[in-house]
């Protein structure tokens, strides 16, 4: 046992959470938005796993990981305005076509795996991808060396959007009307608030940074496209934002006790217990989260008062 509690304080531990956590808080940053303007988008699975394999292929043909940053960037803008014009104009049920999205996530991917790659399963090709920066000024603390040191520059960056995004949220005038678009949209628009505008605005933005997110899972520290590589980190935003009701720090906070549990999964991989188990960890956790903050609710339900 005293080697599972050492696991979990272990700076290795740490540091696998700060780096799973990545593709989260991008993904976070952007649709904390859509969150807060009323939008349950479930295909941000196929928003990321799309994204990522056209981010491999840009950096694959341009030998730029910037590049395929922001081939990874457009296509899930794409994929925001298909989603947005099928459920915004075409009266599609959200739900029904978050579903279709991600069925066909795995799928088209596949294909496009095989028909340009011409692999199955996993494509580990020549193309240019994020390295490990090291910060002499880290190099000699202790701990913190072991944890932050040694990331790539997109681990970095996706706390930083994470306080833009709360920034923009909470002291500007636009995050104020998606604010209010959320508590009561039928009262924004009597205000004179264009509530599809905003809705607009909000769905590209979070398709923008689950394509950067998608950009992250095949491009960071080894150019690799896999099927399903993104493993349900897209649920994992979604859970995220709901727990933070949309608020961008405490989506930050929920989704690094998801990577942390993550991380264990590696650190504990060595140890002797049922792999199955083990990879049960971050759905649990997720499970557990929810319970929790949902606790009041349950129990207010029951109550014959209300």
């Amino acid at each position: 046992m005293t080697e599972y509690l050492k696991a979990m304080i272990n700076p290795v531990t740490f540091s696998a959470a700060f780096r799973l956590g990545t593709p989260l808080l991008i993904g976070l940053s952007g649709y904390c938005f859509s969150n807060k303007v009323g939008i349950l988008n479930i295909a941000l699975e196929s928003f990321m796993m799309i994204s990522a394999f056209f981010s491999l292929l840009g950096s694959y043909l341009f030998l730029n990981q910037y590049i395929g940053a922001l081939f990874g960037i457009l296509s899930g803008i794409v994929l925001s305005i298909i989603y947005g014009i099928l459920v915004f104009h075409l009266g599609a049920n959200g739900l029904i076509t978050g579903v279709g999205f991600n069925l066909s996530g795995w799928g088209l991917t596949t294909m496009l795996l095989v028909a340009i790659f011409k692999t199955r399963g996993a494509a580990n090709v020549d193309a240019s991808y994020f390295a490990s920066i090291d910060i002499p000024f880290l190099r000699n603390i202790p701990f913190i060396s072991d944890v932050f040191n040694n990331q790539t520059i997109l681990v970095y960056i996706s706390p930083m959007l994470i306080l833009i995004s709360y920034f923009v949220m909470y002291k500007t005038p636009f995050g104020l009307r998606a604010r209010g678009i959320g508590l009561n949209s039928k009262a924004a628009e009597t205000a004179g608030i264009r509530v599809i505008r905003y809705q607009w605005v909000s769905m590209i933005v979070s398709g923008a940074t689950m394509g950067l997110s998608g950009a992250f899972i095949s491009l960071n520290t080894i150019a690799l496209f896999s099927e399903n590589m993104t493993s349900g980190r897209g649920f994992l935003v979604l859970a995220s934002a709901m727990v933070g009701k949309g608020n961008p720090i405490i989506s930050m906070l929920v989704a690094y006790v998801f990577s942390y549990f993550e991380a264990l999964t590696f650190t504990w991989s060595s140890f002797p217990i049922n792999t199955q188990l083990i990879q049960m960890l971050p759905y649990v956790a997720v499970l557990i989260v929810l319970f929790v903050t949902n606790f009041k609710n349950i129990k207010n339900a029951g109550d014959i008062d209300q």
